[in-house]
């Protein structure tokens, strides 16, 4: 049916009706390729549960570190990717010898758990 299709296109350009004729053939062919199979929809609905999960929860870290600890929202945006599973990266960060420290340190217990 490409060949066919693309026979008719070169021969009459994509306005003729010849040519549509032979797209929408085409296209039907192709249409039972978007349906999507039952198992994947189970599968990325699993995917996208995890998912939301974790949104939940880094949205969770940074309500305690910029709501509670009083972190400025720029540096949780720029310390926090890449440290995701590093449960010692708040902990590192109380050491630090800044305003917000003293704080992030006492929900150090929470960010983790």
């Amino acid at each position: 049916q490409l060949t066919d299709t693309l026979k008719v296109l070169k021969k009459h350009g994509r306005v003729h009706k010849d040519s549509i004729v032979a797209m929408q053939a085409l296209a039907d062919m192709f249409m039972p390729i978007k349906l999507v199979p039952k198992q994947f929809d189970v599968l990325v609905e699993r995917v996208r549960g995890a998912l939301d999960r974790l949104r939940q929860q880094e949205r969770a870290i940074m309500q305690l570190c910029v709501r509670d600890a009083r972190m400025p929202r720029a540096d949780i945006l720029r310390l926090f990717p890449s440290n995701e599973t590093d449960q010692t990266w708040s902990g590192d960060l109380a050491k630090r010898n800044t305003k917000w420290a003293a704080a992030l340190g006492e929900k150090d217990a929470a960010i983790v758990a």
